[in-house]
């Protein structure tokens, strides 16, 4: 067994030692320009292959000379940029497979005997299979297959399944997957084809880059590598364009949700494959409120991930009031059945000397010159309705656990339509989800408001029920369920 430098490792010598990058990590050595000498000695006998008891320094060579060689090589195994790996035999791969190998891979070796003990099964038609077939043949694999009349390519592999499927103008490669999993699902594939706007027949450069593309995930995962994909909390598909020729990676919604609902947000309104437009800013003031629209709806928040959050979830429709979570799904239906109750009017102390309300009815009233009344209504104990109007309609409403954030959510509501030179009535809540931030010690409660108010939502949405308000579940589409939508009415 022969230890060798990983082929893709890079060196770049820095005023005070050397930089080192490999391919997942890289490193900063520090201790004198004589450690880049050392570096130009030590590279040669790592690139050939030493055996493991060789690495260290010959034991005549000077102390700062073995400190510096122990020092390299501790490093190099510390950033996995060494490999143990026996001499290539006469089944060796080429060349060019042999260096990815020992450049990705734990056992090369192993790694190669995996690959080399299957066929890869090529289904297709045209210049896209014809591409795969040419992929797996400079592998060195052994291929077989039938032409089909199916626009898709399928290339199958020690018990894993890649498809793939390209157009004019845009393709895509679906991760691997058993020939159980529901990622070769028709709907799959035929709602992917209708958001990336999949037509034509493949032709130029394109078909190659997507059959080798799919050849490469395929051979990953029968040889144990990781998939060249990033870490992400959904399976990944690539999609590449013709003009001009690019490829990333764009989520799949499947699976259980994430627990991080930002994540989910992102794969909800990802440009390529989401269900909702990518919620944008762009001319829109983002001074007091944020505001971002998802098409044609309207997200107003005091962060730009709320404002985002918002506008994903007004544009999209259900037959339900829909949230991110349950959690926020059950606190926004509950509010909604809550605010057409009434109450006893509360103290305007209540509210009148609470910063952050005083905040939000300043912008709307001072700011944006909406000559706007608030009438606040105590529905039970610890449960508060704020409804905002002008002289023709009702502006904005909240139900909240205080009469203070009550007001608030309903004037930045207010106030954010106002900003956005929208009419309607806005609703803003506090059971949505807040992007956890660290904070300093000196923040106040109007800084990281609304932040907190989540906290005690179990507490807040058990009032509410106590009212009689009664709320139950609407089923939505699998694939908003996966971004960890759900609905009540």
């Amino acid at each position: 067994m022969l230890v060798r430098l990983r082929p893709v490792v890079q060196a770049t010598p820095t005023p005070d030692g050397l930089h080192l990058r490999g391919w997942t990590s890289n490193c900063t050595l520090t201790g004198g320009r004589g450690l880049w000498k050392v570096w130009q000695r030590l590279a040669p006998q790592l690139v050939g292959g030493v055996l493991r008891a060789d690495l260290s320094a010959p034991v005549d060579a000077a102390p700062g000379v073995r400190a510096a060689v122990a020092l390299i090589v501790e490093q190099l195994w510390e950033h996995d940029m060494l490999v143990e790996t026996p001499k290539w035999g006469a089944d060796a791969p080429s060349p060019e497979v042999a260096a990815w190998l020992e450049s990705a891979a734990v056992e090369p070796a192993a790694a190669w005997g995996r690959l080399r003990g299957v066929a890869v099964v090529v289904s297709g038609s045209g210049v896209l299979a014809g591409a795969a077939r040419l992929a797996v043949e400079a592998v060195g694999l052994a291929v077989s297959g039938a032409t089909t009349s199916a626009s898709e390519l399928s290339l199958s592999a020690g018990g894993l399944t890649v498809v793939a499927e390209c157009g004019a103008e845009v393709g895509y490669v679906l991760p691997p997957t058993t020939e159980a999993s529901l990622l070769v699902d028709t709907e799959v594939t035929m709602r992917i084809r209708a958001r990336i706007g999949l037509t034509g027949e493949p032709t130029g450069i394109l078909p190659t880059l997507i059959g080798s593309a799919a050849v490469h995930r395929l051979v990953c995962a029968v040889a144990g590598l990781p998939d060249p994909t990033p870490d992400a909390a959904y399976p990944m598909a690539l999609v590449a364009h013709a003009d001009p020729l690019t490829a990333t990676y764009h989520p799949i919604l499947q699976g259980p949700p994430p627990t991080d609902p930002w994540q989910a947000l992102d794969a909800l309104t990802d440009a390529e494959l989401g269900p909702v437009d990518t919620p944008e800013f762009g001319a829109l003031p983002q001074v007091p409120a944020n505001l971002a629209t998802s098409g044609a709806a309207l997200g107003i928040g005091t962060t730009a991930d709320a404002a985002r959050l918002n506008a994903a979830l007004n544009a999209l429709k259900s037959d339900g009031v829909l949230g991110i979570d349950d959690v926020h799904a059950r606190g926004a239906a509950l509010r909604d059945k809550a605010r057409h109750l009434r109450g006893e009017p509360a103290d305007a102390a209540e509210w009148t000397s609470d910063p952050t309300a005083h905040r939000w009815w300043k912008a709307l009233t001072a700011r944006f010159g909406v000559p706007a009344v608030v009438r606040v209504e105590r529905l039970a104990d610890g449960v508060h309705k704020a409804e905002i109007r002008d002289k023709h309609r009702v502006l904005a409403w909240a139900v909240e656990a205080t009469a203070r954030d009550a007001v608030a959510f309903a004037a930045l509501a207010a106030a954010g339509y106002a900003q956005a030179g929208q009419v309607g009535t806005a609703h803003l809540n506090g059971a949505a989800p807040a992007k956890v931030t660290e904070n300093p010690a000196w923040v106040t409660r109007q800084w990281h408001w609304p932040a907190h108010i989540r906290e005690r939502e179990a507490e807040f949405q058990q009032a509410i029920a106590e009212l009689g308000v009664e709320i139950r579940p609407v089923e939505l589409d699998p694939e908003l369920e996966a971004a960890g939508l759900r609905a009540y009415r």
